[in-house]
């Protein structure tokens, strides 16, 4: 097969000639170009119907589809159209419902079909609900029929042959989704069994479901286990690849990383349900690494388009191997967007420096867009919005392709019907299954329609057809024991992308491996291992991290600067890198966790863009496990700090500096309890917050989110400045000042020291 993305792979299917914006009736997909597929349908609103809007006045809508709603990552389990109906299509175009909820008592809509291996099984979840209700805008109601919320969510599976339908059993309460078949019989599937809450970060509001992560179980839904430990938000749509691995759309907010886009706010989180990024991991769940997203970085389009990256979710895969996935902004377009695709990279490595990014990345559609804003108009026509990738004959893609405006981001409901009165067929958004005949595809025209009825929408389609993927061989330990090792951590990929810019680097703080701007790697002198604690429904802590930390221990570096270590397994946790007095230089901000028997080998330090060194040229090898196998309490606020600055500082700082004042010291961001004279300057702006407002990393004047070595509150504990600059290295940036001389003890800096590098927690953790 042709792997160059502007190919379109050849074959018999051939391109059409550009008609930029040319209304033309969409042409069916030839015979040869096709496969027997199972997709999801969910009734499209549409023709006219009548409204009464805010004020009481009647209303006629002429394309009310533009309210029609699918799921994504903002509607994960309710509030899109139903009921639904799962569907098989073969060559020939004859169709067969497979579970239809129109016919059901109970609202639902089947979602999420993976067909098995063999291609004799269809493994899917009904999503139901107690009610339908209606969709709303401006206090308008409207016709759209949505799904309510949710009551209940399970796996069935329908044998194609025999047509028997099997319920998977499942606890009381239990919302199971989103399968896959894995290549050793099992399944895998989304679920929120054991539920937690996402992190509990500062300025967010947590969201009130709780998040699904990733289980394993047999075919017939028995000895389930978790098989994501450290996703501590929510996990979902695991998608087994080509090489027996599985990739999966992971949500990540612990830490810095949901500030990494500030809306033009001061530290204030970007769009949570577009912190979407794509993670694999082996089929038991183990050796969990990033594929793409996870360092943010947009793509240049064919085109010289700029594409931001958002919520990376819905996975697919090329025949010839090539990964892909949409990207799209949550909410309101209909989990529809672009559609970005990459050739796979050696395991492990996620792309190349400085974005990390595979270097095999291309667009989809250069007519497609990811915002949230309509889709692109070509001579006054909106072409539309594209999602759900899924391999076709030819290197082609089956694509779930959304005709029309396809947005809901902003406007009355009057306006949104005269931005669409004129377009063909009054088109709001009307999503089908089409097929690629070029990739990039270069205008909406050169796709070939599949199925796109006017009375649904038509999305999620898999191909029902036999994959032959062998189980890859596993790295194990000889004792069950759960070991990570590094063959290298000397070789490093930590350095940030962008120059240091005080005020400016929230971006970088939050982008994952972060390390000391002045700081050389050649300090790093071993591994810290924290383990997370899952959030429970009650809050009872803060800090920087959103979850309570326990101190796991240090491993040192060994000659060659490799590592051995035995750790708890099925237990998340976080890693950073430390000095020789044990202060952290280096953080990683993902949770990480080992399957039981699972032995886990990096080749560095966040070396992300190339293989290490063999981990058999290492002492590691050889070397026996540190075990660090009980955590203890990390230090925090009113138990270990207060009485420090009580004995050491009172006596000079009686009110300049909010010592006893945990939220005071911490989170001020604004600068509102340091005397005016001591405020550091950070914009021109007239307006008083954004001239006085920090950016994370810093959450005040006295504390930095990463580093107690960058926090002037340490720096003053030591009477030193530790970051590796001078108060003349940068001018706009903290400074030391004069000398503060201390009768602080090395055990209580220690502690100062390990208190703000496990998030400056407030209560009591354990």
């Amino acid at each position: 097969m042709d792997s160059n993305p502007d190919s379109g792979s050849g074959g018999p299917v051939k391109p059409a000639e550009p008609h930029p914006g040319e209304v033309v009736a969409p042409q069916p997909a030839p015979a040869n170009a096709l496969e027997p597929i199972v997709y999801t349908r969910v009734a499209r609103t549409h023709g006219e119907r009548r409204a009464t809007l805010k004020d009481g006045s009647p209303y006629t809508l002429n394309s009310p589809d533009i309210w029609d709603r699918l799921p994504d990552t903002k509607h994960i389990f309710d509030g899109f159209n139903a009921p639904g109906q799962l569907v098989y299509r073969d060559t020939n175009g004859d169709e067969r419902i497979l579970f239809d909820c129109m016919k059901e008592a109970q609202p639902c809509v089947p979602l999420d079909p993976a067909v098995s291996l063999d291609g004799r099984s269809i493994l899917f979840s009904v999503y139901r609900s107690n009610k339908l209700v209606n969709a709303t805008w401006g206090r308008t109601q409207l016709p759209n029929r949505r799904l309510g919320p949710i009551s209940g969510a399970q796996l069935h599976i329908i044998n194609m042959a025999t047509g028997e339908l099997k319920r998977l059993p499942q606890p009381k309460g239990a919302l199971d989704i989103s399968p896959t078949w894995l290549p050793d019989g099992r399944i895998m599937f989304a679920s929120n069994r054991n539920p937690q809450r996402e992190p509990y970060l500062d300025r967010i509001t947590s969201n009130n479901r709780p998040d699904p992560r990733l289980y394993i179980a047999n075919a017939d839904g028995s000895d389930v286990q978790l098989a994501t430990h450290h996703e501590i938000s929510t996990a979902m749509h695991p998608y087994l690849m080509r090489n027996g691995r599985v990739a999966y759309g992971s949500q990540w907010l612990s830490h810095n990383l949901a500030y990494m886009h500030t809306n033009g706010a001061i530290n204030w989180p970007g769009t949570l349900d577009n912190m979407w990024v794509v993670m694999d991991m082996d089929y038991r769940g183990g050796d969990m690494t990033a594929l793409y997203g996870a360092h943010r970085a947009s793509l240049r389009t064919t085109t010289g388009r700029t594409k931001t990256t958002k919520a990376l979710h819905f996975l697919g895969q090329r025949r010839n191997g090539d990964m892909c996935v949409a990207n799209y902004y949550r909410g309101n377009n209909l989990g529809l967007g672009d559609v970005i695709c990459w050739g796979p990279e050696p395991v492990g490595v996620e792309g190349k420096l400085p974005n990390f990014q595979p270097r095999k990345l291309y667009n989809v559609a250069d007519w497609s867009r990811s915002d949230d804003n309509p889709s692109i108009r070509v001579n006054g026509i909106y072409q539309g919005k594209i999602g759900y990738p899924e391999g076709a004959p030819n290197n082609q893609l089956l694509l779930s392709v959304g005709r029309g405006y396809c947005t809901q981001v902003s406007g009355t409901v009057e306006s949104f019907q005269k931005n669409v009165a004129n377009q063909p067929q009054k088109l709001g958004c009307d999503v089908g299954l089409y097929l690629t005949t070029r990739i990039p595809s270069r205008h909406m025209d050169d796709l070939r329609r599949v199925v796109d009825e006017p009375d649904w929408h038509e999305f999620g389609a898999r191909a029902v057809v036999a994959r032959q993927i062998e189980a890859p061989q596993l790295s194990n330990t000889d004792d069950g024991s759960c070991q990570l090792a590094s063959s290298n951590a000397g070789a490093a990929e930590t350095s940030p992308q962008q120059p240091y810019r005080f005020n400016h680097n929230y971006w970088t703080s939050a982008n994952n491996g972060g390390e000391i701007d002045g700081v050389p790697h050649s300090q790093l002198a071993g591994i810290r291992f924290w383990e997370v604690i899952p959030n429970s429904q009650k809050r009872n802590f803060s800090n920087f991290s959103g979850n309570r930390l326990r101190m796991l221990g240090d491993v040192p570096l060994l000659p060659d600067k490799s590592f051995k270590v035995s750790l708890p397994c099925e237990t998340p946790y976080i890693m950073a890198g430390i000095d020789a007095e044990g202060r952290v230089i280096k953080r990683d901000q993902v949770p990480q966790s080992l399957r039981p028997g699972e032995k886990r080998v990096c080749g560095g330090c966040h070396l992300h863009s190339r293989k290490g060194r063999p981990y058999e040229d290492s002492l590691a090898f050889r070397a026996e496990p540190l075990p660090l196998m009980n955590a203890t309490a990390v230090p925090v606020y009113e138990r270990d700090i207060k009485p420090i600055f009580a004995r050491r500082c009172l006596t000079c700082h009686v009110s300049d500096v909010p010592l006893m004042d945990y939220d005071s010291l911490v989170w001020d961001q604004f600068q509102k309890t340091v005397a005016p004279e001591r405020r550091l300057q950070v914009s021109e702006s007239d307006n008083e917050k954004r001239r006085f407002g920090l950016q994370r990393p810093y959450t005040s004047k006295y504390v930095n989110s990463m580093f107690a070595r960058e926090s002037l509150l340490y720096w003053k504990a030591a009477n030193r400045r530790t970051d590796g600059r001078s108060d003349a290295t940068y001018r706009d940036d903290i400074d030391f000042g004069p000398s503060h001389p201390t009768q602080i003890t090395d055990e209580e800096l220690r502690i100062l020291a390990e208190w703000i590098d496990s998030g400056a927690t407030h209560l009591l953790a354990d």
